[in-house]
């Protein structure tokens, strides 16, 4: 163990469960000695976070302490750590001990800090605390301004869902590899063109097509049909079909040879089925053009250790495994923070306020005031849904990418800039 880690790491770390499990996850790794014990102090209503919690942080020695339903009685709380303390102290005499009070309930967060500080047999506590805004761990200091450690600490997506008890469907794992990126590129300019006065926009007529054509020979109600239906359609007539995009399609062989859509033909440019193939034609072509973007711009960026997208999150109390408990479109880890990013082509300011909405409410709910949410969408005005929701949520951190900042030559400047102005440095 390094100096600077025998001013901060313990022997015994009480953690304040709350709504979020992540700050707990991470000062765990952070603050705890080898061989050390983490106390996962909770509340009846924060027990099967506690439960997360020891699950994921196997094999440390790991106890947990319950406030049941008293995480607002002050002499409670005060007495339970401060006999805890006390009885561990007894036994291990030369151990050090740390509270961090990130977690938990206000009334947790002073009673346990004042059990452990007025504990008998406890030489210099060590308490702590993680900040979201600057993402880094705050030991308090007497008498001085706290040291700061920069949390550098590394959370893959599955690590996170699991703090959540949560998974993403096996049979829809979040795919890695963008697929077409190109072709999703040229998608991209088709729909900025500009077209005449009373002719509808590309991406309109794309959206009529898909509707009359695509989506009636391949979907049953809202669902595409299964795969081996798919496969007996020998193609699809691109009547109706913009010029631009029926051009972007024959370029990458996706066609047949009477010039009809072809979801075989175009499931072999990489596609894993021909699901797929049609949820790209829909508009899943941004995500894997935004995930492309990611890759690239995360050269710039090595602390970005995975990016994926398509997330299906299982919901295993609903029989159908059609139904996800939750999508998220685009996402990457950047050490222990989140990155959400939700992707539609939709140009209405109703849909892609409500798209913005519904990812930041699970980004926080997966990773904390830490995380980060945009929309990038083709909205003209991305201002005035980013202004509407900052009004609802009180968060200065969200990003709305609109029709403007989507050109090629400027989305990639845009999103580093954004991943730039939230770096632990900003």
């Amino acid at each position: 163990m390094s100096t600077s880690e025998i001013d901060y790491k313990v022997d015994h770390l009480f953690l304040l469960v709350g709504d979020n499990p992540l700050p707990n996850y991470i000062a765990a790794k952070m603050l705890l000695k080898e061989d050390g014990t983490v106390y996962l102090v909770h509340s009846t209503e924060t027990a099967t976070k506690a439960d997360c919690l020891k699950r994921r942080l196997t094999p440390i020695n790991i106890r947990t302490i319950s406030l049941a339903n008293k995480e607002a009685d002050s002499h409670f709380i005060w007495d339970k750590i401060k006999n805890e303390v006390e009885e561990i102290a007894k036994k291990n005499p030369e151990h050090n001990f740390g509270l961090n009070y990130t977690g938990g309930t206000k009334a947790m967060s002073v009673h346990s800090y004042r059990g452990l500080f007025d504990a008998s047999g406890v030489l210099n506590p060590v308490f702590s605390y993680l900040d979201a805004r600057s993402l880094k761990m705050l030991i308090d200091r007497d008498n001085d301004s706290p040291k700061t450690k920069l949390v550098k600490e590394q959370v893959k997506f599955k690590e996170l869902l699991d703090l959540h008890d949560l998974n993403w469907k096996e049979n829809k794992k979040p795919s890695n590899q963008p697929v077409l990126p190109d072709a999703a590129k040229e998608f991209l300019v088709a729909y900025l063109s500009v077209t005449p006065k009373n002719i509808d926009s590309i991406a309109t007529q794309w959206s009529k097509w898909c509707k009359s054509k695509l989506d009636t020979q391949a979907k049953i109600g809202k669902f595409w049909k299964e795969e081996t239906e798919l496969i007996k359609i020998s193609g699809i007539s691109l009547d109706g079909a913009p010029d631009k995009i029926k051009q972007v399609l024959q370029n990458y062989k996706m066609l047949n040879s009477n010039g009809e859509l072809c979801l075989q033909a175009s499931k072999n440019q990489g596609f894993s089925s021909l699901t797929d193939v049609c949820a790209w034609l829909s508009g899943i072509w941004l995500e894997h053009y935004v995930l492309h973007q990611i890759k690239i711009m995360s050269g710039q960026f090595p602390d970005i250790h995975e990016s994926a997208m398509s997330f299906h999150i299982d919901d295993p109390d609903n029989n159908d495994d059609r139904y996800d408990r939750f999508e998220f479109d685009v996402a990457f880890m950047r050490d222990y923070q989140l990155f959400a990013l939700s992707c539609t082509t939709a140009s209405d300011k109703f849909t892609c306020k409500q798209k913005l909405f519904e990812a930041h409410l699970r980004a926080k709910q997966l990773g904390g005031d830490e995380a980060r949410v945009a929309l990038i969408c083709l909205y003209n005005n991305p201002d005035q849904v980013k202004g509407d929701l900052e009004a609802t949520v009180k968060d200065k951190k969200i990003a709305v990418f609109g029709r403007n900042d989507l050109k090629p030559n400027k989305f990639a400047k845009k999103m580093t800039q954004w991943i730039k102005d939230n770096s632990p440095e900003s």
